[in-house]
């Protein structure tokens, strides 16, 4: 399954116009040129995109071009834009400058759920279930599921758990489960879409 590459729904506009085509993160973030990514803005699944291009940068040496490419007006509009995302953000910030392109793009976008989710309980019945019938689960899987249930969604039980950077984490260990229990006759697999 390809990687996500995630974006902030204030963006869902730009990326199903299509303007947006490149991203800024903090950090060396490993993409490569080539790689096929699924993008995510707002929960919502809008389709396959292509990784073109991958720079690295610090802030301040970001240029006005870097923000018309990732659909600012300008510099300062971008800047004020990274320092909400990255609310610790230095001049010396290591960047990485991602630009994409489209190789699908929905023509309504999905759930998370309805593009990747093939069972016929939905993910909290499933780690519910799991947390019931599944006797060998790990202690790292059962703090998982549970932080999942307490908070019932992926992002929020992925902040609890570290920040939004462990929802593959979360995702993982949903779909493990699943996996587990319908090969216990516990739950089953729905139509394809």
């Amino acid at each position: 399954m390809p990687r996500p590459l995630m974006f902030s729904k204030k963006y869902l506009k730009e990326l199903l116009s299509g303007s947006k085509l490149t991203t800024i993160r903090a950090g060396n973030v490993r993409y490569r040129p080539g790689d096929i990514v699924l993008v995510y803005c707002g929960g919502l699944v809008l389709g396959r995109a292509r990784i073109l291009r991958v720079e690295r940068k610090k802030l301040i040496d970001l240029t006005e071009e870097d923000a018309r490419r990732d659909g600012f007006s300008s510099l300062q509009e971008l800047l004020k834009a990274l320092k909400q995302h990255y609310p610790n953000i230095r001049r010396d910030t290591p960047l990485t400058l991602i630009e994409f392109e489209w190789v699908e793009r929905f023509e309504t976008p999905l759930s998370d759920t309805e593009y990747s989710w093939n069972y016929d309980k939905e993910p909290l019945e499933v780690a519910k279930l799991a947390l019931e019938k599944l006797n060998d689960l790990s202690f790292e899987e059962r703090i998982v599921l549970e932080t999942f249930v307490k908070t019932g969604s992926i992002r929020k039980a992925a902040r609890k758990l570290g920040g939004l950077s462990t929802r593959p984490l979360v995702r993982g260990v949903l779909r493990r489960a699943a996996e587990r229990l319908a090969s216990m006759g516990l739950i089953g697999l729905r139509n394809s879409r």
